[in-house]
């Protein structure tokens, strides 16, 4: 379990995050959403011990971030960024780098069947040999989470995972990153700008404005109320198969038109 108490960071006299308080269960999934500038990704690189906090506490099955160093902290979190420079090596040794804070020497035949697992898990298996300057941006993306997945950490951190994904390899991106989530036990959490994507994939919601928590918990706190607070806009939330999906107002009328007229048709669209 990871735990996060009282946090708050500063850029010199400039206040970022106030107050911080959640806990992220393992085994599950937490989106962190909110508008640009509010915090999110300064949050995830103090988790990371990236970024020291000014004030507060964040511990990982009861040991303080802070005080963990070089492989202990490797081990512990994996973090994939929303952009990384792009190495001059293929795919596959791209992924290695997720084994070095078990590497002594050289890499042992349990850590390239590792690379291998995970590469075939998420299906790369044909571009594992090319180069990483020879493969798509959203190829990219799923060989840093690939790497961040061989790591083993306890706690895997994601910023904005889906970015320049289209629909469909957002889905499949998704799907990846929660069938690793509960096949190795991890701890997730991830920022997300998509909050009708968030809630298919996410078990809480922290939801932020100017740096301090406006909202924690389960779908039940996603309300047009928060919206309005967080997100300065208007909406209106529809219940779909129990799931709530968020609907900007201008929009929401429109589908309400088309389901008392094409109750299917809407249906599948929402879905």
């Amino acid at each position: 379990m990871m735990e996060i108490r009282d946090l708050s960071f500063s850029y010199g006299s400039q206040e970022i995050l106030r107050g911080i308080d959640f806990d992220v269960e393992d085994n599950s999934v937490l989106s962190i959403l909110g508008p640009n500038g509010t915090g999110k990704t300064t949050l995830l690189r103090c988790m990371c011990g990236l970024h020291r906090q000014t004030s507060g506490t964040i511990t990982v099955d009861g040991k303080e971030i802070s005080e963990l160093k070089g492989r202990e902290l490797a081990k512990t979190i994996g973090f994939v960024p929303q952009s990384v420079p792009v190495p001059r090596t293929s795919v596959f040794d791209a992924v290695l780098i997720g084994r070095r804070p078990y590497i002594d020497w050289s890499a042992t035949s349990e850590d390239l069947e590792k690379v291998e697992e995970v590469i075939g898990a998420l299906g790369m298996e044909h571009i594992a040999l090319k180069g990483c300057d020879r493969i798509s941006g959203g190829e990219f993306q799923k060989a840093q989470i690939a790497r961040a997945l061989v790591q083993e950490p306890s706690v895997l951190v994601l910023d904005e995972p889906t970015n320049n994904l289209d629909i469909s390899n957002q889905h499949r991106t998704m799907h990846m990153i929660l069938d690793a989530v509960r096949q190795r036990g991890m701890t997730t959490v991830m920022t997300m700008h998509d909050i009708n994507l968030a809630v298919h994939y996410s078990d809480r919601f922290l939801f932020m404005k100017d740096g301090r928590v406006a909202a924690y918990g389960g779908l039940e706190v996603i309300t047009e109320d928060l919206i309005h607070e967080v997100y300065g806009m208007d909406a209106e939330i529809i219940d779909h198969r129990g799931v709530p999906f968020v609907v900007p107002s201008h929009s929401a009328k429109y589908l309400h038109l088309a389901s008392h007229h094409h109750p299917h048709d809407v249906n599948d669209h929402i879905h």
